[in-house]
């Protein structure tokens, strides 16, 4: 497993990171034995929907593997950390650049699909993955992502992302709805 993933990493291109972007770290999905790995070195990691209970309990996530403003597993980051600063979607904001360029949105989704399924049965053939690169050349599609690329940054600075949905919101004639009772969030293992 470990050989398909350093594969899949090896087709990223690297962005030159400057080590200024933890502010965009937020609570992510990740393939198991990628979570595996980060646990092996003392690092624990919330299941993405227990981040996202945090995030919206107390506006706030740090994540754990976060060190001094650093990543303390850099070399064994899951596939969706590798993406940020490398695609069309998710480029650095504190102009970090890989030098061939930023890989095309089709690409990295296409990446992300597969290293989520390694080590599964049933995962993705050749056929659904070109399906799913095809799905970019439809611009609503790209535009749809590129948009849930944007407010998921949102995410990372609470205070933008109830302003940019209080604005949505106004602009449609509705108003957030008042914020949801506190819920203990589930324990999950991991």
């Amino acid at each position: 497993m470990d050989t398909a993933l350093e594969e899949l990493y090896a087709q990223v291109p690297q962005p030159g990171c400057k080590g200024l972007c933890q502010d965009a770290c937020g609570p992510i999905g990740m393939n198991p034995r990628e979570h595996q790995r980060i646990r092996e070195r003392g690092v624990k990691i919330p299941h993405y929907q227990d981040g996202l209970a945090e995030l919206v309990e107390t506006g706030n996530y740090t994540c754990p593997a976060l060190k001094d403003g650093q990543c303390s597993v850099y070399d064994i980051r899951p596939m969706l950390c590798r993406l940020w600063g490398a695609t069309e979607t998710m480029p650095c904001t504190y102009g970090c650049l890989p030098e061939e360029g930023l890989l095309p949105d089709a690409d990295g989704h296409a990446l992300l699909a597969q290293s989520l399924d390694v080590g599964k049965p049933d995962a993705l053939s050749a056929e659904e993955l070109e399906r799913l690169r095809q799905r970019f050349d439809d611009p609503k599609f790209r535009r749809t992502v590129q948009d849930a690329a944007k407010n998921n940054r949102l995410a990372s600075n609470p205070e933008k992302a109830v302003e940019y949905w209080r604005d949505k919101a106004a602009r449609y004639g509705t108003a957030l709805p008042a914020a949801p009772k506190k819920k203990r969030p589930r324990r999950r293992r991991g």
